[in-house]
């Protein structure tokens, strides 16, 4: 089963890093959905709700003020500003 490789990064510390089957944004454009095998995409991201659903465990959410999130060869990578903290949902 193919997954994606995220990690959810802070500029003073990682939030998250692990395994999921999916990610949903909230791109400057709207919200974007990411599944593996997703093509290389670079977005800023707007003010909204990440959410990860990893393969094992809640899915986590993370309000976020702001970022940029990137995707290449299933490793998503957020960028998010200072002061963020996931949770998980059920």
């Amino acid at each position: 089963m193919a997954e994606l490789e995220v990690h959810v990064i802070a500029p003073d510390h990682r939030l998250w890093r692990g395994s999921a089957m999916s990610v949903t944004a909230p791109a400057a454009n709207g919200y974007v959905g990411i599944l593996p095998k997703h093509e290389p995409m670079l977005a800023s991201l707007k003010p909204g709700t990440v959410k990860v659903v990893p393969t094992t465990g809640e899915t986590l959410q993370l309000e976020v003020e702001g970022g940029v999130l990137s995707v290449d060869q299933d490793v998503v990578m957020i960028l998010v500003e200072a002061g963020q903290s996931m949770m998980a949902v059920k």
